[in-house]
């Protein structure tokens, strides 16, 4: 029962409208090639080939993707003509050709499409040798129509990936919970953990975030001239606080987990909490654990604060008894960072536009 429901749901992760979306565009592509008039109509294929090319996620994107495409595969043409009139194709003819291609495919404006150039290079060399200009008109004006139909079908059908940056929060969210319980259970202990034992506790956030990123930028470029975005505003903006949201206590959780780390470490020979102050920083952690996983900026669990609140509040209560009885200066150094640290956790989950009041 578990795997179906895993492969069920890797199916329904699958890019299905874009797939749908680039078939339709190479399927149309392929019957404008077909009856286009003259000698084009004899390579059809190369119509959806710039359809395929010219699709991306995004309306922009495709804009961008096809305009680069087209020149990468014109600039091609051009190195296979200049060379195809002063030498016949041999296979010292075909490197040079390639080699032409490669160096002018580094390109920088060209991007990822640079492989383009020895491609087209290499095709026109070689299928184009009886009538280059008529290959090359029929090569270079299909595909820049394929292109145009794939920016059109993307305009028609724009994607707008919020169920991937979902996804993505909510890896980050998991990642932090696991950050946080782990540094609360090193805490719980009789003594503090060693160097090695509190590698053991780190949790690898560094990779859900920057997949959060990319998702996140990817919805923004997506949103761009995207018809699709006016029905999904309240979701996109949503989401977008989200990642801001979650982003912002990932970067306060490692500042902590770093700091703990360095300071509360049995090497040490004086500790940043010790046994007075550790427990107290383990349930407020604990507590903190419990707010980023009730909800998101907009839904966090009024009561799940307010719990935290106290556990904040416990914490420095017990740190104002460790002042009284003349602790050493780095503990409450020390202790004072983590509540600073929790603090900023806790006012971060809010609705933007509450921030946006209080300023």
């Amino acid at each position: 029962m578990t795997s179906r429901s895993t492969v069920a749901a890797r199916i329904r992760r699958l890019p299905w409208g874009p797939t749908l979306t680039t078939g339709a565009a190479g399927a149309i592509a392929f019957w404008v090639g077909a009856v286009f008039p003259g000698p084009a109509g004899e390579f059809p294929y190369y119509a959806p080939l710039g359809a395929v090319v010219a699709m991306s996620a995004t309306v922009m994107g495709s804009v961008r993707k096809s305009i680069q495409s087209i020149v990468s595969i014109w600039l091609g043409s051009a190195i296979a003509l200049a060379v195809g009139a002063v030498l016949s194709p041999s296979p010292a003819t075909v490197a040079l050709v390639i080699a032409v291609g490669t160096i002018v495919g580094t390109w920088s404006w060209l991007d990822d499409t640079g492989h383009w150039v020895p491609t087209a290079a290499l095709f026109v060399l070689i299928i184009g040798t009886k009538e280059p200009v008529a290959f090359v008109s029929a090569f270079g004006g299909l595909t820049l129509i394929g292109a145009a139909i794939g920016v059109l079908m993307t305009v028609l059908f724009p994607q707008l990936p919020l169920a991937p940056l979902e996804r993505a929060i909510s890896d980050v969210r998991a990642e932090v919970l696991v950050q946080l319980r782990r540094l609360a259970h090193a805490l719980r202990g009789d003594r503090p953990p060693t160097e090695n034992e509190w590698s053991e506790h780190r949790a690898e956030l560094a990779p859900a975030v920057q997949n959060m990123r990319a998702a996140r930028q990817l919805v923004v470029e997506a949103s761009r001239a995207n018809r699709r975005r006016e029905p999904h505003r309240n979701r996109l903006e949503r989401q977008l606080e989200q990642a801001a949201s979650v982003e912002r206590v990932c970067f306060l959780v490692e500042e902590l987990t770093q700091l703990l780390e360095e300071e509360e470490r049995a090497e040490n020979e004086h500790v940043g909490l010790g046994p007075e102050l550790r427990p107290h920083t383990a349930h407020a952690l604990l507590a903190l654990a419990d707010v980023v996983q009730s909800g998101d900026v907009r839904t966090v669990d009024p009561e799940v604060r307010a719990d935290a609140q106290e556990a904040l509040s416990a914490l420095v209560a017990r740190i104002h008894d460790v002042r009284v009885s003349d602790s050493p200066d780095d503990e409450l150094f020390t202790a004072g960072s983590i509540v600073t640290t929790i603090r900023r956790c806790l006012e971060t989950p809010r609705p933007v536009n509450a921030e946006r009041s209080e300023r």
